[in-house]
């Protein structure tokens, strides 16, 4: 808190797992000129009123890429509201291991997060949050190939008992393929539903895109300015 952050060129922060409190986040995170690069997750205290004020206060105008997984603290109106107002810029976004966002929320964002190539959502352990009924898979990914054409990677955290699918699923996993080109990896839960997509794009000649989240994790670090130097060093 008695660093100078103001006077700082630091754009790009990473405070995952710290255990700052919610005074010490408020403190420096707003003195701080903008973010373009913001990972906060796993993060106890980071709070509602900290993503407005820091929202309010434009840091946010530049942000290229955030992550708010396990924020116990915030909230689904919040989070929105950020994606409302900045998720166009986003080319980064995990929100996994947050239960209470779910196929509402996810439906509602997608087609605000038009620049996306990275994004991880869902919760992996379902049984830790009673969903009234179980996600509809074949509307997310609907959602993403309607509006996510740059999208390179994404990670869908839901076990298989937490997700709802039918054999008419397979056209929605076409439809992702073929509207969303770059899409380097994809990432699931091991289950029926997987061997499924796995099929699907193994079909279509794309064999090495579908992974399972046992063997594979996806971040956003590749997003970060000097991301080529650190994957050198």
């Amino acid at each position: 808190m008695a660093v100078p952050w103001e006077n700082s060129g630091i754009c790009e922060l990473d405070i995952t797992s710290t255990e700052l409190s919610a005074e010490c986040l408020e403190n420096f995170l707003t003195r701080i000129p903008y973010f373009t690069y913001l990972a906060a997750g796993h993060t106890d205290f980071f709070t509602d009123h900290i993503l407005n004020t820091l929202c309010d206060s434009g840091k946010f105008k530049q942000v290229k890429a955030i992550d708010l997984s396990h924020t116990p603290a915030l909230n689904e109106q919040s989070i929105t509201n950020l994606l409302k107002i900045h998720g166009h810029q986003l080319h980064g976004l995990m929100l996994h291991g947050k239960a209470t966002l779910a196929e509402y929320f996810w439906t509602t964002v997608i087609p605000y997060l038009g620049a996306i190539k990275v994004c991880v959502l869902g919760a992996s352990h379902g049984w830790f949050y009673k969903y009234n009924t179980r996600v509809h898979i074949d509307k997310i990914l609907e959602s993403f190939a309607g509006y996510c054409p740059n999208l390179e990677a994404l990670e869908i955290q839901w076990d298989p008992d937490t997700i709802r699918f039918s054999d008419k699923s397979r056209k929605f996993i076409d439809r992702i393929r073929i509207k969303c080109p770059r899409l380097k990896s994809l990432t699931l839960s091991d289950g029926k539903y997987y061997e499924m997509v796995k099929g699907n794009f193994e079909r279509a000649e794309c064999p090495r895109v579908v992974r399972t989240t046992t063997t594979y994790i996806t971040s956003i670090i590749s997003l970060l300015k000097r991301y080529k130097d650190l994957r050198f060093n």
